[in-house]
C-alpha cells in the first residue's frame, strides 16, 4: 500500500471534493494500493461505505471502450482508419471526416450534445449527422462526445449490430470484466454510486442509470457515455495497453496499434493533444504528464497509464454528487497529486 495515497484521498473527501472513491494501483499485473474510501453519498440518507466493488458511472471512459472496439477491428482489416465515416453512415453530411478524426477529436464538427438532450434522439443524430465542420477536419484538436458518438455508430455498423453487443465481445469479454457494462440491471443498483440530484429534468437522483444527458436520452447505449464498471475490471484497459495489447497470451491489438494509439496525433500546437482514443499530456496526469495516457470522465472517474514503469492508475469516484462544481473540477489536482504520490514512492523512472 502506498500510505500518501490515503492522505490525499480521505483530504479531499472531507474538503467535499467528492464523497468516496476507489484508488487501484498496479505495476506488471501485481496491485500496489487498492482501497475504497468514504461513502456513495457523504452522509446523506441511503449513503453507502465505498468498497472496492461499489460500481461507478464510467462517464466518458466509456470513449476508450469505443475506441478499443474501433482498434480492434481495424486490426482485423475491417475499419481503415483514413477512409471517410459517411462509407459506413452515409446520412452524414461532411465526407472529409475520417475514422482517424474521429479518434483523435479532430473531426471539425462543433456540436453540444447535452442541450439537445431534452430534444429526443432523433434530434441528437439529425444535429450531428447534418452539422457543418467549423474547422477542416484534421486541422485542429478540439475534445467532445459527438466525435465519440460517431466513432460508436461505425463501429456497430461494420460490426453489424447493437454497440453494446461490439463493447461486450471485442473489450470485456475478452478483458475478463465481470460488473462493466451499458445499462447495469437492477440488481446491481446497490452496489452503484449515484452521480447527482437531478430535479429539473430527472427529478431525483441519477442512480443505476447514465449521468450523461445526452447518452442518457439515447437510451443509455452510445460511444462517448454510457458504461459503468468497477476498479478491478477497469484497470485492465490500461494494463492491456501496457502489455502492447497482449492479454493472457491472447494479441487482441496489434503492437504497433498500441504504439500509434499512444502516439500525439497532429496537429499539436498550442492544442490538447490526443492520440487514438487517449488523452495525452492532460494536468491529472501530474509528474508523468510528458509520458502517460490516460482519459476522465465527467462525474470523476480517471485512468491513466505510465509506460515508462509499467504502472496503471485507476481513481473511481463520483465528484458530481450532489451537484456538479463550475470548472475547473476540484478532483483533477487530487489525481495529479495521486500519480505524484505514486511516482515518488515507487522511485521509478518515468521520462
Amino acid at each position: 500500500m502506498i500510505p500518501a495515497i490515503n492522505t490525499i484521498i480521505t483530504t479531499a473527501i472531507a474538503k467535499r471534493i467528492f464523497p468516496g472513491a476507489v484508488v487501484l494501483v498496479t505495476q506488471r499485473g501485481r496491485v500496489l494500493h487498492a482501497a475504497a474510501y468514504g461513502t456513495t453519498m457523504y452522509d446523506d440518507p441511503g449513503t453507502q461505505t465505498v468498497t472496492l466493488d461499489t460500481i461507478y458511472d464510467l462517464a466518458s471512459l466509456t470513449k476508450i471502450f469505443t475506441a478499443i472496439a474501433a482498434l480492434r477491428l481495424h486490426d482485423a482489416g475491417m475499419l481503415p482508419l483514413d477512409l471517410p465515416a459517411r462509407f459506413w453512415l452515409p446520412e452524414l453530411a461532411n465526407d472529409a471526416i475520417t475514422v482517424r478524426h474521429l479518434l483523435s477529436h479532430r473531426s471539425g464538427l462543433a456540436v453540444q450534445l447535452a442541450p439537445l438532450a431534452r430534444v429526443g434522439a432523433h434530434a441528437i443524430r439529425r444535429a450531428v449527422y447534418t452539422a457543418p465542420a467549423v474547422h477542416q477536419p484534421g486541422s485542429v484538436t478540439e475534445y467532445a462526445n459527438l466525435n465519440t458518438f460517431l466513432l460508436g455508430e461505425v463501429v456497430a455498423t461494420v460490426y453489424g449490430g447493437p454497440l453494446e453487443a461490439v463493447i461486450d465481445e471485442l473489450v470485456c469479454a475478452p478483458l475478463g470484466m465481470q460488473y462493466t457494462r451499458f445499462c447495469p440491471p437492477f440488481e446491481w443498483r446497490g452496489r452503484i454510486a449515484p452521480t447527482e440530484w437531478d430535479w429539473e429534468w430527472r427529478g431525483g437522483l441519477v442512480h443505476g442509470v447514465v449521468h450523461d444527458e445526452s447518452a442518457y436520452t439515447l437510451g443509455g447505449i452510445a460511444g462517448h457515455a454510457g458504461m459503468f464498471g468497477v476498479a478491478t475490471d477497469v484497470v485492465r484497459l490500461i494494463e492491456l495497453w501496457l502489455c502492447e495489447g497482449s492479454w493472457e497470451g491472447v494479441q487482441l491489438l496489434r503492437p504497433e496499434t498500441v504504439l500509434a494509439a499512444r502516439t500525439p496525433q497532429p496537429p499539436i500546437d498550442n492544442q490538447k493533444i490526443s492520440g487514438l482514443g487517449w488523452m495525452l499530456q492532460r494536468p491529472y496526469m501530474g509528474p508523468a504528464v510528458a509520458t502517460a495516457f490516460g482519459h476522465s470522465g465527467f462525474t470523476g472517474p480517471i485512468i491513466l497509464g505510465i509506460p515508462t514503469a509499467d504502472i496503471a492508475v485507476v481513481v473511481l469516484c463520483n465528484r458530481t454528487y450532489p451537484q456538479r462544481t463550475p470548472p475547473p473540477p476540484q478532483h483533477i489536482s487530487v489525481i495529479a497529486e495521486v500519480v505524484h504520490a505514486v511516482v515518488t514512492t515507487l522511485g521509478c523512472a518515468i521520462a
